[in-house]
């Protein structure tokens, strides 16, 4: 079986390629949305081209941009994954919701996940920031009416999108950030946020080795269920390129 996908471009991360965690819950959605699913990143994500979604007998799913192999997705599972529980402060949430996220100096100001420069009810505005301590992050998320499917609900890819950017502010050391592409992320939603409910990311580092920063992240409602539940592994860049 083969298929087209197209990434619009306003569901970008880096400002020329699509935001990991969006296209990831778009392939997750067609393995079902009631699993985890594994997806791989081999190549930056194109916008606005045509790519074809082929399903392997194994019911793997490879997404290719002509000859090239962009990303794979599997069902995979998170058994072994415990979140560190929803946070005690919900005022400090709020307040990386008006301070974080990524401004019009980096390259993911306008992601679609963390950019700050992506209105309200356009970006999700997943807005946070390293921290409180080390190997964690904290992230402020406000579901938006816009991004609700008929049922009132947030999107499935959407939802996947909210895990990613999170985990990458948890992986990284503060004092020696280096940058750094999703190479893999296994996700699990349990939960769509209803629209207008406030939300927190938080963020945790699993370890690193050289350049592989492992990371995981879970989105909670503010009354403490757990909607959402994702690992990450994070590549990063060799100087120069």
């Amino acid at each position: 079986m083969s298929d087209t996908l197209r990434i619009g471009v306003g569901f970008n991360g880096p400002r020329l390629s699509g935001n990991g965690g969006y296209v990831g819950g778009r392939l997750a959605e067609l393995l079902g949305r009631d699993r985890a699913v594994e997806v791989t990143f081999r190549a930056p994500i194109p916008l606005e081209q045509p790519m074809t979604v082929e399903r392997t007998a194994a019911d793997r799913l490879l997404l290719r941009h002509g000859e090239t192999l962009v990303c794979e997705a599997a069902e995979s599972t998170l058994d072994e994954l415990v979140p560190p529980g929803p946070p005690d402060d919900w005022a400090e949430v709020a307040r990386r919701g008006r301070d974080g996220g990524s401004g019009s100096d980096s390259e993911f100001g306008t992601c679609i996940v963390c950019g700050r420069e992506r209105a309200v009810g356009d970006g999700l505005r997943v807005l946070g920031e390293p921290g409180p301590g080390a190997g964690r992050s904290l992230s402020c998320y406000v579901a938006h009416p816009h991004h609700a499917e008929a049922d009132g609900r947030i999107g499935f890819p959407l939802v996947w999108g909210t895990l990613d950017c999170p985990g990458a502010w948890a992986a990284q050391d503060p004092d020696d950030w280096r940058p750094a592409l999703t190479g893999r992320m296994t996700a699990q939603i349990f939960e769509r946020p209803r629209a207008g409910e406030r939300c927190a990311v938080v963020g945790w580092r699993l370890g690193v080795d050289g350049r592989k920063l492992h990371s995981a992240t879970a989105l909670y409602a503010e009354d403490g269920r757990l909607l959402a539940l994702a690992r990450q592994l994070w590549i990063v860049l060799r100087e120069g390129s």
